[in-house]
């Protein structure tokens, strides 16, 4: 086991030194349900957050906007959770919204590597990577809620 935390530590190291968690890193996550219940993004660029949250289906002016900064020490912790390998193996493109449910998302990008998967929450899919989607979720509800 502790060969394999190993691993995963040094492959999230490499893409994640100092150097490339610069102006390259984006990090974005959403919720998008059917009859626009819910449409929300969560953007990280950098350690600048903005949340933002769009009523009645309307992309055009969001009816809550937050902007803020995520200190380093939450986003270190954040990145730490992500096997950024094993996000990529994922090939998740749900589409709960067309039903009436609800989608989630996740898009990362960092110098040349980037990817996108679209999901229903608590998909078993996404258990090597629970632990990064849980903390953005937590980082975005931390947002949604604030004043």
């Amino acid at each position: 086991m502790c060969a394999v935390f190993s691993i995963v530590f040094s492959c999230t190291y490499d893409l994640m030194d100092d150097k490339s968690k610069g102006a390259d890193l984006i990090i974005k996550t959403g919720t998008v349900c059917g009859w626009c219940t819910v449409n929300d993004t969560l953007t990280i660029a950098q350690n600048s957050v903005r949340y933002v949250n769009y009523a009645n289906c309307s992309t055009n002016k969001p009816s809550v906007e937050k902007i803020g900064q995520i200190n380093t020490t939450e986003l270190d912790a954040l990145l730490a959770k992500l096997d950024f390998a094993e996000l990529k193996k994922l090939n998740l493109n749900g589409s709960n919204v067309s039903f009436d449910g609800c989608d989630d998302w996740i898009y990362f990008s960092n110098g040349n590597e980037n990817h996108y998967i679209r999901f229903t929450k608590n998909d078993p899919k996404l258990q090597l990577i629970q632990a990064f989607v849980d903390q953005l979720n937590a980082i975005k509800t931390k947002y949604a809620v604030a004043r």
